[in-house]
Parts: structure tokens; sequence; C-alpha cells
């Protein structure tokens, strides 16, 4: 109410010239609102354009690593390897721990170094971290 009486006694003491002044005022706003909301537009239009380029070199990057999967396990050899190199390490480990959680007293003999190492890291690699190499590039894959 204030200023409406405010501008009102402006209008009276300055007649035309306060009317111009407002209008220019109201103007320049409007330019300056313009200006702000195509500068906006364009940014938005750069980060959408950014966010499509790499969401195609994501899909780009995942079909390359299907092609890798599909070529390393696509022949009955790859196919085969790992199975064969793990399966004999856990059968060994497994008679191990049962054998001496039950006593049943089968004498499974521990392997000589240095491949009781090598059987260690191979059921790391294959039950530990294989699992953890997996959520990584889940979380890898999420943030790119």
């Amino acid at each position: 109410m204030l200023t409406t009486i405010l501008f009102r006694l402006a209008g009276w003491f300055g007649g035309g010239a306060f009317d111009g002044l407002l209008g220019r005022l109201a103007d320049l706003l409007q330019r300056k609102a313009s200006d702000d909301l195509a500068r906006f537009q364009t940014g938005v239009q750069a980060d959408t354009q950014i966010a499509i380029a790499q969401v195609n070199a994501q899909i780009e990057a995942r079909k390359e690593q299907a092609k890798l999967l599909e070529a390393d396990r696509g022949w009955w050899v790859t196919a085969w390897i790992r199975p064969l190199i793990v399966y004999p390490c856990v059968v060994h480990f497994g008679a191990i721990v049962i054998d001496s959680t039950f006593r049943l007293g089968w004498g499974i003999a521990k392997l000589p170094p240095p491949y009781d190492g090598y059987e260690q890291a191979i059921i790391l690699s294959f039950f530990i971290a294989r699992p953890f190499e997996k959520v990584a590039r889940v979380f890898v894959m999420g943030r790119g």
C-alpha cells in the first residue's frame, strides 16, 4: 500500500518522465530475464548432449565387453579352462575341511609348497575376489 502511494506521488510530481523511467526499468529487467533463460536453456541442452554421449559410449563399451566374453566362452577350451582349474582345488579343500571337521580319518594330505599357495590363490580369486570385482564393475559403470 505504501509503495502504491509513493508511485502515485512520484507520478504526480514526475509525470511522464517517471512512467518512462519505469518502462525502461521494466524492459531492462525483462531483457535480463530473457538472457538468463536463454543461458539456462543452452546449458541444459549442452548437459543433455553430454549425458547422451556418455550413455552411448557406455553402450558401445558394454557391446565390446559382450563380444570379448562371447569370444572367451565361445570355444569349449576357453569355456572350461576356469572350472577345470578351480574344481580340483575346491574338491581338495572341501575334503580337508570335511575330514578335519568330522574326524573321518581320510588323511587328506596338504599340498606341498608352492602348490598349497597356488591352491589358496585360485580359490580366493574365484570365490572371493571375483564377486567383489563384479560389484566394483557395477559401481564403476553406474558412476561412469
